[in-house]
């Protein structure tokens, strides 16, 4: 069984990082893989915003944050 990656590590951000940095490393990911040309770029985006879709909503970061030190 392969482990999900952690939200925090796709975005580079660190667990503490506030809501604006979340948002900033989005937008900077967001648009390298956007830009690029290969097949992973595709996955990587559904990856970045399946994680700021998590991250930059308080219940559901808190809600995630939980399960991590379960």
């Amino acid at each position: 069984m392969t482990a999900e990656p952690d939200l925090y590590d796709i975005l580079e951000v660190a667990t503490h990082a506030r809501p604006a940095v979340i948002d900033a490393a989005f937008a900077v990911l967001r648009e390298h893989a956007a830009r690029a040309e290969d097949d992973g770029a595709v996955r990587m985006l559904v990856e970045l915003n399946r994680a700021h879709a998590v991250l930059a909503d308080p219940d559901r970061r808190a809600a995630y944050d939980l399960d991590r030190v379960r």
